[in-house]
């Protein structure tokens, strides 16, 4: 995190930048994280002046945008994902947290208090009546890390007759919020947005006899060796890290 000094420059510079004719900054993210980088988008408009514009898909939709329009100034996902993607010159990392799976359900749909866990998602799977949604695994971080846990805990192949799989995230919540499906699984960033339009959710644990950790970042180019004449994306990587842009990614599950 940056300290009170970096703080103090990152502030000056942005005041300073804002006063002068400003190009459009560009960042495309995962759709499971349209809602911070919305806030932190209006944060940094609100701090500088700069306009930026913003792009959300499931990564895969990310990769081809950006290979398709030969621009993007930053990409926000799972670093693992970013890291396979083709011809994107990218490589600077901002940390902004962890990413976290969880299971969530609709309303009205009675499920047992006290739930918790992978003990709580086996729970809930074994009602062979309800319906599930995912994300595509091929294509979102959070439908791979689905498929990976469910792989890992021996339910993938007898959910198949009742998955419905879709594109992103908050195509989830949709479902899940007009009582079209029964559970879901989207990123605790989602869950916290959409909960009073759900009937709860529990969060799930990476690692053994689940799925790998989520690393989500910021992705842009190298920085310029210069702190005279930061570029738009430099001014946006040190925002990331002060105590306004650290607050919303807390306040957002990572």
């Amino acid at each position: 995190m940056l300290g009170a000094a970096a703080g103090v420059l990152w502030l000056g510079l942005a005041r300073s930048a804002s006063a002068q004719a400003q190009a459009a900054l560009l960042v495309l993210a995962g759709a499971g994280y349209k809602r911070p980088v919305e806030a932190l988008c209006a944060a940094f408009t609100q701090a500088t002046g700069l306009v930026v514009e913003r792009s959300y898909g499931n990564l895969q939709q990310m990769f081809a945008q950006a290979q398709a329009s030969g621009r993007v100034d930053v990409l926000v996902g799972d670093a693992s994902f970013i890291d396979q993607a083709q011809g994107l010159q990218l490589p600077r990392r901002v940390a902004l947290g962890q990413g976290i799976l969880t299971l969530a359900w609709r309303r009205h749909l009675p499920v047992p208090d006290g739930l918790s866990g992978l003990a709580g998602l086996r729970q809930m799977l074994a009602q062979p009546s309800w319906s599930v949604a995912l994300p595509n695994p091929q294509q979102a971080v959070y439908g791979n890390a689905a498929k990976q846990l469910l792989q890992a805990q021996g339910l993938w192949q007898g959910l198949q007759e009742r998955l419905k799989v879709v594109a992103t995230v908050p195509q989830v919540s949709a479902y899940l919020s007009s009582g079209e499906i029964d559970l879901g699984f989207v990123n605790l960033t989602e869950a916290l947005a959409a909960k009073d339009l759900l009937g709860g959710f529990i969060t799930l644990p990476s690692g053994d006899g689940s799925y790998a950790e989520v690393a989500i970042v910021a992705a842009m180019a190298e920085a310029s060796k210069s702190t005279l004449a930061l570029t738009n994306t430099q001014q946006f990587a040190l925002f990331l890290e002060t105590p306004v842009a650290r607050g919303i990614l807390r306040r957002a599950g990572l």
